[in-house]
């Protein structure tokens, strides 16, 4: 791996909301840490019952009070499954758990596994596989696990 595409990765990771980027090619494995800004101001307060209004990838949708939006991190090309032979890994109505995979984007030749944030029920999917997205487009609708 040359230095320009591990500029550019750095570059990818720094525009995102990811925190971290862990890739291993051709036996060289490089990990990307982003760490807070050490003057950055206060967080503000959570409204009590709701989540923080300024995550990219985590926002209250219209669809619901409480259905959540994950967006996507970065720019790149979206995949439902983990590989072209196996099948998508949500379907609208699918019940899913935090932390379970959703979609995998692709970056620069990397491949990126996309977690839901939230247990819930999947509403929507506003993406196809193979589409080029763009960083902070809305990828699914994910409501309250009580939802249908």
């Amino acid at each position: 791996m040359d230095f320009a595409k591990i500029e550019q990765l750095v570059d990818l990771v720094a525009r995102s909301s990811i925190a971290e980027l862990d890739l291993t090619q051709d036996g060289t494995r490089i990990r990307i840490l982003k760490r807070p800004a050490a003057e950055a101001p206060p967080a503000p307060a959570r409204p009590a019952g709701g989540s923080d209004p300024q995550t990219p990838s985590a926002n209250h949708a219209p669809g619901g009070p409480a259905d959540i939006v994950v967006s996507a991190p970065m720019h790149g090309v979206f995949y439902r499954s983990a590989a072209p032979d196996e099948p998508p890994l949500v379907e609208v109505g699918a019940r899913i758990e935090a932390g379970q995979k959703i979609c995998t984007i692709e970056a620069m030749k990397a491949f990126i596994d996309i977690a839901a944030e939230t247990s819930g029920v999947v509403l929507a999917i506003f993406a196809e596989n193979g589409d080029e997205i763009a960083a902070g487009q809305a990828l699914f609708r994910i409501g309250p696990a009580g939802s249908s």
